[in-house]
This record gives structure tokens, C-alpha cells and sequence, in this order.
């Protein structure tokens, strides 16, 4: 299409003038229409051969796409990654999101809000790539990561107890306890906790998600018992007249979530890549055994 001659094209191809007729030949042989008509010593392209011609570079162009995203893929910089989470996945999951999609702008990530009971069930369907929960696991369940952290008291920082270096039943009894649902294994324990202590237990709110009591202590409604990483990215998020502190609170009180695969295939680079980048984020905050 660039040269007016087979001769011309052959030069530039760094073929003989022959090999460049006979390959003309086959191709409109091929598509079952006329290609170049000889006008003079030159020949010149037919409408129909602009046409294809057109079509030919859209096509190049599709498969140059093509393998740029499939490079992207190998690499773990495109695709899509869904995550399913209960409550860290409001709190401490979003920091990890953002600095991996910041550093992948070609990927997109599904951040889902599901119980535990949720993930554990359905991530063996393979309704996401992976998932975040709080244990019992059973053996349906590919437990690739194990998370144990402490549980801290978060309050306001002009609060009553602000000034202790470390919160203990006895101090929370005359304060307003905001803590997850009876349905929640941290439940029971901080329970167990103010029993042994001789401290009666009785919360003033009881909310599903660390997320939620986390806000209701910025409104002022009380403290709250939430893991160290959600405690801590609160913290970073807030300042002035809603400035959080925190607190250790004994006995120590474990905190577990697991992260875990579907039973069948393997994780994709990209979601190998996002458990990296989150170890990394979680591993300040865990309690070493």
C-alpha cells in the first residue's frame, strides 16, 4: 500500500520482486477480490483493497492490545481482584486496597462486606478470589494466612480513662462498653475476661462490625475493645476535636482472622500479589508466638 511498484516492495521488504508477486497472488486468491490494478509501471491499490487494508490495521492493533494485556496479566498489573471481608475489611482493608490500586490503575478491585459465616461458605464456590474471616474453619476451608492480634481499648482522648497506660475490667465498669455482638467470638472472651476479673459485664452497645463501634466512640457514645490494626487505622483518620486514643487492655484478649482460597485452582499473580502487599500492612500488629 506504501510502494507503487512490487519492486519497490521488495526492496524495502528485503525480499525479491518474484516472492512479493507471488505472495499478491495468493492473498487475492485468498479474500476472492482484486487487490492492485497496473496502471502504467505502477500499480495502484483498489477501493476494496483500502478497505482491507483498513481492517488489517485494526486488527494488528487489537492483537498488540492483546498481548500488552496478557503481559499485564502475567505481571499482575491488570485484571480484576475480588475480596471478601467482615469487619477489617471496613476498617484496615481500604489502606491496603488503595496503595495497590494506586501502584495497578489497570486493575479493578471488588471489595465485598460479608460475615464470616458468609466467606466461609461461600468462598469455596469460588465466589471470590479470597476472603477474610474469623474462625472455626473446617476442612472445606484453605486457610492460607492466620492473623492473631490483640485486642486494645479505643476511647476519646479526653476521656476519664485517657490518662491510664492500661484498661482492665474493673476501670471499664462505670464506663459505657460498646462491643461486637454476642455472635462474635470476641464477645465470649471479654465476657470471660470481666468474670474472672469479679467485674460485671454489662455492655451499653453491642454492634456487629469493629467499624461501627469504632464510629460510635468517635460520636462519644463510649470505648470500645477492637483488634490493633483497626484500632490504629482509625486513629491515623481522625485528629481535632474527634482524637482517639488507645489503650492495652488486660488480660490480653486474641483477635484472629484467616485468610482463605476456594478448595479448587490456584490464586491468580495479581491476588498473590495483594496477600503480599497485605502481610506487609498486618505484620506490625501481630502477636508473635
Amino acid at each position: 500500500m506504501q510502494h507503487r511498484s512490487a519492486t519497490e516492495a521488495a526492496r524495502a521488504l528485503g525480499v525479491s520482486q518474484p516472492a512479493v508477486s507471488a505472495a499478491l497472488k495468493r492473498l487475492e486468491a485468498d479474500v476472492g477480490f482484486a487487490l492492485f490494478r497496473r496502471e502504467s509501471r505502477h500499480i495502484v491499490p483498489t477501493p476494496e483493497a483500502h478497505l482491507l487494508h483498513n481492517e488489517a490495521i485494526r486488527a494488528l492493533a487489537g492483537f498488540a492490545e492483546l498481548e500488552d494485556a496478557a503481559a499485564g496479566i502475567s505481571a499482575g498489573k491488570r485484571g480484576v481482584l475480588t475480596i471478601a471481608s467482615p469487619g477489617p475489611g471496613i476498617v484496615w482493608l481500604p489502606g491496603v486496597v488503595s496503595r495497590f490500586q494506586r501502584e495497578r490503575p489497570s486493575t479493578t478491585i471488588r471489595l465485598l462486606t460479608r460475615s464470616s459465616e458468609n466467606v466461609r461458605s461461600l468462598v469455596s464456590a469460588r465466589a471470590f478470589d479470597f476472603g477474610v474471616a474469623e474462625p472455626p474453619f473446617d476442612r472445606t476451608n484453605v486457610v492460607l494466612r492466620r492473623y492473631r492480634m490483640s485486642l486494645d481499648c479505643v476511647m476519646p482522648a479526653t476521656h476519664a480513662l485517657a490518662d491510664r497506660k492500661v484498661v482492665t475490667p474493673d476501670l471499664l465498669e462505670r464506663h459505657d462498653l460498646i462491643i461486637t455482638s454476642q455472635s462474635r467470638s470476641t464477645y465470649a472472651a471479654v465476657s470471660r475476661a470481666f468474670e474472672a476479673s469479679g467485674t460485671p459485664f454489662h455492655p451499653a452497645i453491642e454492634c456487629e462490625f469493629f467499624a461501627v463501634a469504632l464510629n460510635l466512640v468517635i460520636d462519644g457514645a463510649g470505648v470500645c475493645l477492637v483488634d490493633a490494626l483497626s484500632a490504629s487505622e482509625t486513629l491515623r483518620r481522625t485528629s481535632g476535636a474527634s482524637a482517639l486514643v488507645i489503650r492495652p487492655f488486660a488480660p490480653a484478649i486474641h483477635y484472629e482472622v484467616g485468610v482463605l482460597k476456594p478448595t479448587i485452582g490456584e490464586l491468580s499473580v495479581l491476588a498473590e500479589q495483594f496477600l503480599k502487599l497485605l502481610d506487609d500492612h498486618v505484620a506490625p500488629y501481630l502477636i508473635r508466638s
